[in-house]
């Protein structure tokens, strides 16, 4: 099953992609089969990830983008393309992909995961507080067919940072268009974006894996049974700003120097450059 990665043209996001995938390969060996999905213009970037060895996917024209989007989703409008990695033509022959953020370090192999066969999809939970939406429900057409998507009140939603994608599922009877439609026509409306998307659309549909293959730092049990460490909040280079201290406790200075530790000279005089109080 090929681990899946999405790109758009942040600098500090490509340095995060170098990290996630040297720590799969030293998990998981040098030809562990992963993607790059690039949905930027950027052609310096798009050549970064092939210096590194990493098999490239350019998509220049995904389905939802700066055209079809609000304005106030732009800004994380990367985050998107894993909504459409079925449309992907380097995927066509993939049945199952495991998705993941690039903010990710790969901690212990996750053999077990790559077995799971989820009907749609499959996510761990969230972590944080439970996520309240002002819509009861929502509504969006497809094909001249009006549909209605109710909203649970609160949720615990799951976190889209690492999923397991059915992509043939996905592709079947145009169910991808179906849900690309109803991002589209409610993204003015949903708070936690692609996330939201996910949960409100798919809800129970969603099957649920343990999260130690989704494990941020500031947990307790992450660094003795984390497998897919999540920098869900600071970024390794976020070591200063008072916004992120109450998620600097208990591994995030561990996990912290094993990321940096993958990186050569050039690149940690880069990003120590990041590190800014804020």
């Amino acid at each position: 099953m090929k681990v899946v990665f999405c790109l758009d043209d942040k600098p500090q996001y490509l340095m995060l992609l170098k990290g996630a995938v040297r720590s799969l390969r030293r998990v998981h060996g040098p030809d562990v089969p992963c993607l790059c999905v690039y949905g930027g213009k950027d052609e310096r970037i798009a050549e970064a990830v092939q210096e590194e060895n990493i098999p490239f996917a350019w998509r220049k024209t995904p389905l939802l983008n700066y055209e079809s989007m609000p304005q106030r989703t732009h800004r994380v409008m990367g985050a998107f393309l894993k909504l459409e990695l079925s449309l992907v033509p380097e995927l066509a022959a993939e049945d199952y992909v495991l998705y993941c953020d690039t903010d990710v370090y790969f901690h212990r192999p996750i053999t077990e995961l790559l077995e799971m066969k989820p009907a749609y999809m499959a996510m761990a939970k969230e972590e944080t507080a439970p996520f309240h939406h002002e819509h009861e429900e929502l509504t969006y057409t497809y094909k001249d067919h009006e549909y209605t998507v109710p909203l649970p009140f609160p949720i615990w939603t799951y976190n889209s940072g690492v999923v397991l994608f059915n992509l043939d599922r996905l592709r079947r009877h145009d169910y991808i268009h179906n849900f690309l439609t109803f991002c589209r026509q409610t993204a003015d409306k949903i708070g936690n974006f692609d996330q939201s998307m996910l949960n409100y659309f798919f809800g129970k549909r969603i099957e649920r894996f343990d999260q130690v293959y989704n494990c941020p730092p500031y947990m307790f049990r992450s660094k003795e049974e984390g497998c897919i460490v999540h920098f869900h909040g600071p970024k390794p280079w976020d070591t200063q700003r008072k916004m992120w201290q109450d998620l600097r406790i208990n591994h995030y200075w561990y996990f912290r120097d094993l990321w940096f530790a993958l990186m050569n000279d050039a690149e940690k005089e880069e990003i120590q450059a990041w590190d800014v109080v804020a």
